[in-house]
């Protein structure tokens, strides 16, 4: 295993990047807003409004199901860029792209509340 993170440092570093964005994001959302006593807004729709209350903690969840998947997606990363290199990388890059709307979702419910 260890080999094979070595042989593929880009994969890595997609990855390293993207847990850095998503857990940067949590620390944001939970720096900002530990301190609200009342419930927190984490899903608005415009046709009936406020749908999901909860506190920092169900943006904890958020982001440690964030990370799962992040962490899955390097495995699976790693072992298609041994057979497909360009499908390898294309997942290592999708998984940088979920952290970052990951990380504008915690955004927007920051500046929601």
């Amino acid at each position: 295993m260890l080999n094979k993170v070595i042989r593929h440092p880009l994969i890595g570093a997609l990855c390293a990047l993207a847990l850095m964005v998503t857990l940067g994001g949590w620390m944001w959302v939970y720096l900002t807003l530990r301190g609200i006593g009342q419930p927190l807004i984490l899903h608005f729709n415009p046709l009936v409004g406020i749908n999901q209350v909860g506190n920092v903690w169900n943006l904890a969840r958020i982001a440690g199901l964030g990370v799962t998947v992040i962490v899955v997606n390097y495995l699976i990363a790693l072992e298609l860029d041994e057979r497909y290199p360009f499908v390898g990388k294309l997942l290592a890059s999708g998984a940088l792209v979920f952290a970052l709307l990951l990380f504008v979702a915690f955004a927007a419910i920051i500046a929601v509340n």
